[in-house]
């Protein structure tokens, strides 16, 4: 079963590092969400990459594209996993790791990865139920009471979960091991100490995509995030022409198309509200921020787009949403659901223009180590057997065999305009000190108005950046 897994991991790594975005072209091809296909199979691809012309090196191996755009492998050194030799895993049998977890591992598809990691290194994983809804708030009470548990999972919480970590270096983790995620490494930087940690192609990986309804797109003759991106013109006016045109097919019935979030839109769009610049959060607010927001209130005052995102996909109401890659597993979005998820098309955000790149945006999810743990070492020897991908069996993950290629393929790109999406519902009213309805409330309004509403946007980020910043602060101790 794992070793399945693991050729179908390595073989769309193998692919994917030529698709850098600073220089991408249009991989599509007709009438399919599946794009490439290769022989070749690796056991573990670096990622770590230089790009030059048209070729992506990573180990020793370069993938380079045909004319066709087409990628074939070349290079007969197949790198493997990087072991971190720098802990002896023999000293930690016996202990126990505690691992706060919204879900138990029994209930999803980490269950056999867990069992099989208390196997090979006789330590023992602890699951410590926890409420999504409150996580934060037990885990301090759980440090202040000294009964910490050592692991937790950062699912959007950024930067709140810096009220309840420490930093990596407790758990001996190599940074440069070619298994890590360095972006995440990069964002969580506080003091010159990362405090999350993720995985190349997680099998959580966080990252929005485009979902749409095969079925409703073709009623309403709009064609396909891929059609239009093989003419060169994926961007985000035809994702309102594809919402526009579902909308069309019954006004009073259907919504058209929907967002993740309006910070969704925004981000995926380029703009920002605060962002992460050199272990400091900042205004993200900026000219771009403007023009999405204008874009965005345009169709929604056109009323081409509403609340609902993927319920409006199963309801069958809307024809084309952002989401979260993880509406491409089965326990994802579409869990329990009578929706056909055959006639569910993916695909890569919107560029701004033909010019750009595709857009890249989603919450910051990482794994960190709880201040307070009492194993922060056995702690790491799991995270980092917990997050390797080829150790799931991939194959039983996702909805279908495309879909899975398109996840892989998605969260392996080196994108350099990645663009988290930093604002999430935990900061209203907390370490930041404001509701942010100065946004939300423009996206709601005349996209005539936005303009004049970009001042007091700007200063609400400027505040809610200082006040996150001296969270962040005391919470680490720096000053």
């Amino acid at each position: 079963m794992f070793n399945t897994a693991k050729r179908a991991f390595a073989l769309v790594l193998a692919l994917v590092l030529v698709f850098s975005l600073a220089g991408c072209s249009k991989p599509v091809s007709e009438g399919s969400s599946v794009i490439w296909e290769v022989e070749e199979q690796y056991e573990y691809v670096s990622g770590d990459s230089t790009t030059s012309g048209d070729s992506t090196t990573s180990g020793g191996d370069s993938v380079t594209t045909s004319s066709d755009n087409t990628p074939t492998a070349s290079g007969d050194d197949k790198p493997t996993t990087i072991i971190n030799d720098n802990v002896d895993y023999t000293k930690y049998k016996g202990r126990t790791v505690k691992f706060a977890a919204t879900i138990n591992p029994k209930n999803d598809e980490s269950g056999p990865v867990v069992e099989n990691f208390e196997k090979k290194y006789g330590i023992t994983v602890e699951i410590v139920q926890s409420d999504q809804g409150n996580y934060a708030n037990q885990l301090a009470g759980w440090i202040a009471a000294g009964t910490s548990p050592d692991v937790a999972r950062c699912n959007g919480d950024f930067p709140t979960c810096m009220g309840y970590l420490q930093s990596l270096d407790a758990a001996k983790l190599d940074y440069d091991e070619p298994i890590w995620n360095q972006k995440m490494f990069e964002v969580s930087n506080f003091g010159g100490s990362p405090y999350l940690c993720d995985t190349v192609n997680n099998i959580w990986a966080e990252i929005d995509i485009v979902i749409y309804s095969k079925s409703l797109l073709k009623r309403a003759g709009a064609s396909t995030p891929e059609e239009y991106d093989k003419a060169g013109k994926w961007t985000w006016d035809a994702y309102f022409d594809i919402c526009r045109k579902v909308k069309a097919i019954d006004p009073t019935t259907m919504q058209g198309g929907g967002f993740a979030s309006r910070e969704n839109a925004i981000y995926g769009m380029g703009g920002g509200l605060i962002v992460y610049d050199n272990g400091k959060f900042v205004s993200g607010v900026n000219s771009r921020t403007q023009e999405a927001m204008v874009k965005y209130t345009t169709a929604w005052k056109e009323e081409i787009i509403g609340w609902n995102s993927t319920d409006g996909m199963i309801n069958g109401t809307v024809g084309i949403t952002t989401v979260h890659a993880w509406a491409l597993k089965k326990t994802g979005f579409f869990n329990n659901t009578t929706y056909n998820t055959d006639d569910l098309g993916f695909y890569y955000l919107p560029r701004w223009d033909a010019n750009s790149d595709y857009g890249c945006t989603g919450q910051v999810r990482g794994w960190g180590i709880i201040r307070g743990a009492a194993e922060p070492v056995a702690a790491g020897i799991f995270l980092r057997e917990y997050l390797d991908v080829s150790n799931y069996d991939t194959e039983s993950t996702f909805i279908s065999e495309d879909a899975q290629t398109f996840f892989f393929r998605v969260t392996s790109i080196d994108y350099t305009n990645w663009n988290p999406c930093i604002v999430y519902f935990q900061y209203q009213d907390g370490i930041a000190g404001t509701t942010f309805d100065e946004h939300n409330n423009a996206m709601s309004g005349d996209p005539n108005q936005v303009g004049a509403a970009m001042a007091s946007i700007k200063s609400c980020m400027e505040r809610a950046s200082e006040n996150i910043n001296k969270f962040v602060s005391q919470n680490t101790g720096l000053r």
